[in-house]
């Protein structure tokens, strides 16, 4: 009976170690996506992407974000995650005038605590 009981804690241990590993890499494939109104154009990746309603997904594992419009990708551009100080209340897109269409820098999707940065993580591209 005690060989059972040692063996019995032994499988459980193993087990709950399991599913908490489990939960832990969970969040490396997480998909965070938002339907968005573009109401200019908007350059993604060198992409124009017309004014109108999107779908806009953003997944972890793979670090890209992609601009999607009835199902299709109209323009996709690697992106990482920067913290915020506190949750976003809105999704909102952020862009950058370059000297033609704006440009797209990065994402918030509302109630997250992070943002979506256009570009690889640590990259600079020389312009501030």
């Amino acid at each position: 009976m005690k060989r059972f009981m040692k063996t019995f804690f032994a499988v459980l241990i193993v087990g709950a170690l399991a599913s908490i590993s489990a939960l832990a890499a969970g969040d490396k494939g997480k998909v965070d996506k938002k339907m968005i109104t573009f109401t200019d154009e908007v350059m993604v990746n060198g992409t124009l992407v017309k004014p109108g309603d999107y779908e806009v997904k953003f997944d972890e594992g793979t670090n890209e974000l992609s601009i999607i419009k009835n199902g299709k990708v109209v323009a996709k551009t690697p992106a990482h995650v920067e913290a915020r100080s506190e949750k976003a209340k809105n999704t909102a897109l952020r862009t950058m005038d370059k000297g033609g269409n704006p440009e797209l820098i990065g994402v918030t999707f509302g109630g997250s605590d992070r943002d979506v940065v256009v570009g690889a993580s640590g990259s600079t591209n020389g312009t501030q």
